[in-house]
């Protein structure tokens, strides 16, 4: 059987509850228009059947009986379904009615026609139907005839609508009327635009708003389907918008209420505005078939553009943030290289140096010696100073702690710059708390460094009187997480008005202090960002003409493990010390590779020099070492390609320790040496006191 299109049978159900034919009433004139369309025609059976969405129900017969079954076994379905009028010369032949209840059983129809009927134009409720038991009954006459009285039968139908319809109106309240009223003017007045469409997918009413939006009389629009081609609807992106996804469309064919979908619409005069669409279904209350659905809309063009240029600003924002990045990479390839670029001269200035000190000099050699080493390490003070602001800038200096004796390395602080406080004609104590014996949890050449930025400080700015050096830990409990270290001098003074400034970099206390004293002025910029990466800060207490006191506060926790013994260099020369090292040195430049082998061979320990990658390789396989120190930064194979390969050869060297020895020094630099397999970094200039404790800790380390 024939099955209606699920929008127009929405649309029947809706005009046959209207009609209310279905309460068991008799209706005398359509009973007579039956019996007439059974006489003109012929037949021995007529009917006038009308369906709801499970049943059919015969409400007129020419035989007195008024019969119900499921609409699918009624020969009437057929007729409604197509909405046109159906023949059939033998039903027992027909595929469209074979299987109907009345042709299988009693009465055993077997000529047919059927005509639709109804009060709208379009909108079938019944069928008007006639049958004969034999087959070949009837002709275009007896069809022609069928349908005149279906034609009367509609306007039985309509005067029934008509007449339901006044009552219902003479029935209303002044109350309902005025709500009526309400509801009319809200519908006007409302400031987004209102369709409502039909189940058919047109539209059947707008409200002002919607016509201005779209530019159309109320006539104009009235009709129009969703997918009008004068209306093009895209996405945000100005992609089509698929028929499917229509907010109307969903709500009439899905029953769904969408919200909120935003899409743009090119009006017939070709501009384009965006709106946010809402859309939801009305269902009839007794059959809950969808009716009508109503669509409700505002313009968002303006804000629309707005959320545009901001997305647009952000993706400028996102370019500018990748450039800024990208030269801060820049800037940090370029610190890596200068480092590289002024460290290697200034190891072999250093180191070269260091040689010619330890020769036999008159007076004057000396002297002007003492003038190159105190030039050499000022530049490599600058030097730090500048990599640690760079890396402090970019959150990438790392603090390692491990267990230190603090009495000790203060002790060492005040040893270093003893010599410079001495020639200066000043004096020097220490102080420390007995309750700092116990080892401590702290970086300690971070610590080393900061305390050497403040001594740095009290000596260049203090021409007479002393200094001293005073260590606490907070509160003078022993146990205490947090310790104080001060360092006081009877300097110049800072002014108030200085006191924060002297933090920043590049700062001094005045123009004519930096004449005077030279620097940079970044000693205490990076001593104070240090302490901070420590867990504390520096607070300075000063007076003018009476001196200044910097105290720094940091985290430093006792430690669970002792506090590693000091590492002492093999000398070859002292009695019963273990005997000299076979060490490979690696350098591609000439003047570090020979200071590198002179201060090894003045220690007692044995050198093979080489000066590239390949030459390395080779060697290591010839050639049995206690330690490799390598240079990391070489041309053709750099120290990493050496590594790599000599951990993949099957030589004696394989597990050799390897010290890296460059001037590449980092804080992510320094971590790529240790993933590499290195057990150790000495940073050019090298620090010959250094090289021979690491050199004794990777050889001990590799006997253990």
């Amino acid at each position: 059987m024939a099955i209606q299109d699920p929008r127009r049978e929405s649309e029947t159900l809706a005009a046959l509850f209207e009609l209310d034919l279905l309460h068991g009433e008799a209706f005398p004139d359509l009973d007579r228009l039956v019996a007439l369309a059974n006489d003109i025609c012929g037949a021995n059976i007529a009917a006038l059947t009308v369906h709801d969405e499970q049943r059919a129900y015969q409400i007129s017969t020419s035989y007195g009986v008024r019969d119900t079954m499921p609409k699918a076994e009624c020969l009437c379905s057929v007729p409604l379904a197509r909405n046109q009028t159906i023949v059939a010369a033998d039903c027992r032949v027909d595929r469209r009615l074979a299987e109907a209840r009345y042709v299988v059983n009693a009465p055993f129809v077997r000529s047919f026609i059927g005509s639709p009927v109804g009060a709208e134009a379009g909108i079938p409720i019944g069928v008007l139907a006639v049958g004969h038991t034999e087959p070949g009954r009837f002709g275009p006459r007896e069809i022609k005839r069928l349908e005149r009285v279906a034609e009367l039968v509609n306007g039985f139908l309509r005067q029934r609508r008509d007449a339901i319809r006044a009552n219902r109106a003479a029935a209303m309240t002044g109350a309902e009327r005025f709500r009526q009223q309400q509801f009319e003017l809200i519908f006007q007045a409302i400031q987004e635009g209102v369709s409502v469409y039909s189940a058919d997918g047109k539209i059947v009413e707008s409200n002002p708003a919607a016509m201005q939006f779209l530019g159309l009389t109320r006539d104009e629009q009235m009709g129009r389907i969703t997918g009008d081609p004068r209306w093009k609807i895209v996405k945000l992106d100005g992609a089509p918008f698929p028929e499917d996804e229509y907010p109307i469309l969903r709500a009439l064919r899905k029953g769904e209420t969408v919200r909120d979908v935003q899409l743009g619409v090119q009006l017939p005069d070709g501009e384009r505005r965006w709106i946010s669409v809402n859309a939801a279904p009305v269902h009839n209350p007794e059959t809950d078939a969808i009716t009508h659905a109503v669509m409700t809309f505002k313009d968002i063009t303006a804000q629309y553009g707005a959320e545009l240029q901001i997305t647009e600003h952000n993706a400028r924002l996102g370019d500018a943030l990748a450039e800024a990045e990208k030269a801060n990479r820049a800037k940090t390839d370029f610190m890596g290289v200068m480092s590289h670029e002024l460290r290697t001269p200034m190891n072999a200035v250093l180191s070269c140096a260091l040689l010619l000190s330890q020769s036999k000099l008159d007076p004057v050699q000396r002297r002007t010696l003492g003038v190159l080493e105190d030039a050499g390490r000022q530049m490599l003070a600058l030097l730090n100073d500048l990599l640690d602001v760079s890396s402090l800038n970019a959150d990438k200096v790392r603090i390692e702690r491990e267990p230190v004796s603090l009495v000790r390395l203060i002790e060492d602080a005040a040893v270093i710059w003893a010599a410079e406080i001495k020639a200066k004609g000043l004096s020097l104590q220490v102080m420390i708390d007995p309750a700092l014996v116990a080892p401590r949890d702290v970086d300690p050449a971070r610590l080393l460094q900061i305390i050497g930025n403040l001594m740095a400080n009290a000596v260049k700015f203090t021409t007479v009187g002393g200094i001293t050096i005073q260590a606490w830990p907070q509160g003078r409990q022993s146990g205490a997480r947090r310790i104080a270290i001060e360092v006081e001098d009877t300097g110049p003074g800072v002014p108030p008005e200085a006191a924060e400034r002297i933090f920043s970099p590049f700062e001094q206390v005045d123009v004519s202090t930096k004449r005077r004293h030279g620097g940079l002025g970044l000693g205490l910029h990076v001593a104070r960002r240090l302490a901070m990466a420590m867990g504390g800060d520096i607070e300075l207490e000063s007076k003018a003409e009476q001196g200044s006191r910097f105290t720094l506060r940091i985290d430093a926790p006792l430690s669970e493990a002792a506090a590693p013994e000091p590492v002492t260099p093999v000398a070859a020369n002292d009695e019963g010390a273990p005997a000299g090292k076979d060490i490979l040195c690696v350098d591609d430049n000439p003047r570090n590779l020979y200071v590198l082998g002179a201060m090894l061979r003045a220690a007692g320990h044995r050198v093979v020099e080489v000066g590239s990658g390949a030459e390395a390789l080779a060697t290591l396989r010839e050639q049995k070492f206690d330690v490799i120190l390598l240079d990391m930064v070489m041309p053709d194979i750099d120290g990493f390609g050496v590594l790599e390969r000599l951990r993949r050869m099957n030589t004696v060297n394989r597990e050799t320790p390897v010290i890296a020895c460059t001037a590449n020094v980092l804080p992510d630099q320094i971590e790529s040496y240790k993933r590499a397999g290195t057990v150790g970094v000495l940073a050019k200039p090298i620090d010959i006191r250094k090289m021979l404790q690491a050199v004794a800790a990777a050889t001990h380390a590799a006997a253990a």
